[in-house]
């Protein structure tokens, strides 16, 4: 019993010593979590290994020889040694003889032979534990926007390599990807909250960081390193619908705009008020998906240009419209037959951003109206569909959202053209909407009494819906 209590109290010293050791040959670094540090941070901002998953684990699995520990049982001798491996190893007792068989020199000899074969093959880290996240970052952005299983659009990518950019590559980027674990998060949580960020964006620099974690698999698909992800002790702050900004315009608002407006900005904001699409399904309107009552949505346009497919596969739909407003945007279109519906003066799609900046902000500061986005003219349609009583089928049909139950994949009256053109007549707009749209004054070298009474604004007659 004395000797077990010894040999116990020596195995403990050992680790003691080794992790000794380790602090021993690293230089301070600054408090973390409470905790000093005691290895080195050559790079400021990022977090050191420390504040991932501690030392324990890489002084064992940076071990190169083991001398092993002589242990005595009931009948006999054993050895203790830890059994090579990746990550974590495992630590293995071996009995050796008996009392009447070995005696302790014998028993020694015995277990230097068993550790010389253990040490012959000590496993040396793979690639894929040396790996950083940085470098399974970039093979993961690769692989969703190759992929052929439902790849990102640009937009996504986008918005996801700013969030590694600014946010995970500084702390976390030269962290091998299988020290990346609960502790890791809980750091990078305190980090961005100390930042000012809101619960949401945490929320989604924390999705990138798991979907990197889950995108390291071997040669038969599974994970290398499953992560039981641990909420309570991540500690991310909860994101409040009710605390979310979403804005949106009034009645009586979008009435202002509507009758202020003129040109292609006019015709826009009747279109993202009485059909609800969203800001890149209206810039990717051509000519072939009007067909004088509605609009078939089947792309949109994102950032400089460019053309994509629609934000998801709900958004593929077709929006009927009330006959006041087909007739607005066939007076909008005049004699024009292909391209877009609202093109630049290259002929090209409209920049949403430029749009926004140069047009419908400008509008608003001049109206004192709040600085809102498009999305606001959606917000709108979809509250005024409710309090209309909009069946809900067809309120979600025309917005392009999921349905939520079986009731709504049995429902199939978005199916019937003439109950659709019925109730969206029905509905109405819900602001006033001129008869003829207004003109936007040219930038011409005569005067300015010569454009007013060559161009000027149309005397107006309002419709209400």
């Amino acid at each position: 019993m004395a000797s077990d209590l010894a040999n116990s109290k020596l195995s403990l010293d050992g680790a003691t010593r080794s992790e000794k050791a380790l602090a021993a040959t690293s230089d301070s670094t600054p408090v973390i979590n409470g905790n000093k540090s005691t290895v080195v941070n050559k790079k400021p901002g990022t977090l050191p290994p420390r504040a991932v998953d501690g030392y324990r684990r890489k002084v064992l699995t940076r071990k190169r020889h083991q001398d092993g520990q002589l242990i005595t049982l009931e009948h006999g001798w054993a050895v203790r040694y830890y059994e090579p491996g990746e990550g974590n190893r495992k630590r293995v007792q071996k009995f050796l003889g008996s009392y009447e068989k070995l005696t302790k020199p014998q028993a020694k000899k015995t277990m230097r032979e068993v550790l010389a074969v253990v040490n012959e093959n000590v496993a040396v880290p793979s690639e894929t534990e040396t790996t950083t996240f940085r470098e399974y970052a970039d093979r993961w952005i690769e692989d969703c926007e190759t992929r052929k299983k439902k790849p990102i659009k640009e937009s996504v990518s986008r918005d996801w390599r700013s969030i590694l950019k600014n946010h995970l590559d500084g702390p976390i980027g030269d962290l091998p990807l299988s020290d990346v674990g609960n502790r890791t998060m809980k750091s990078l949580v305190e980090r961005l909250s100390r930042k000012k960020l809101a619960p949401a964006t945490i929320r989604n620099i924390c999705l990138v960081v798991k979907l990197v974690k889950a995108s390291a698999i071997d040669e038969d698909g599974n994970q290398l390193f499953p992560e039981r992800w641990n909420s309570r002790f991540i500690d991310a702050p909860t994101v409040d619908p009710t605390k979310q900004r979403r804005p949106t315009f009034t009645a009586e608002q979008v009435s202002a705009i509507v009758r202020t407006a003129t040109g292609r900005l006019q015709m826009a904001a009747i279109l993202f008020a009485s059909s609800g699409l969203r800001a890149g399904e209206l810039l990717g309107l051509e000519f072939r998906h009007f067909d004088g009552t509605s609009i078939t949505v089947n792309q949109a346009v994102w950032g400089p240009g460019q053309v994509q497919g629609p934000k998801t596969q709900n958004a593929y739909r077709t929006v009927d419209l009330h006959p006041s407003v087909s007739a607005l945007l066939k007076q909008f279109i005049g004699k024009r037959t292909s391209g877009f519906i609202f093109r630049a003066s290259s002929g090209g799609p409209l920049t949403q951003a430029n749009f926004l900046r140069r047009e419908l902000h400008p509008l608003l500061e001049s109206l004192e109206i709040p600085m809102r986005g498009f999305h606001s003219f959606r917000r709108f349609r979809n509250t005024f569909l409710r309090q209309s009583h909009c069946p809900d089928g067809l309120l979600k049909f025309w917005m392009g959202h999921a349905g939520a139950s079986m009731s709504d994949t049995y429902d199939r009256s978005r199916e019937d053209m003439q109950y659709r053109q019925d109730v969206a007549k029905a509905m109405g707009f819900g602001f006033d909407l001129p008869v003829a749209l207004t003109a936007k004054c040219k930038r011409e070298k005569s005067s300015q009494s010569d454009v007013i009474s060559l161009i000027g604004r149309q005397e107006e007659t309002v419709i209400s819906g």
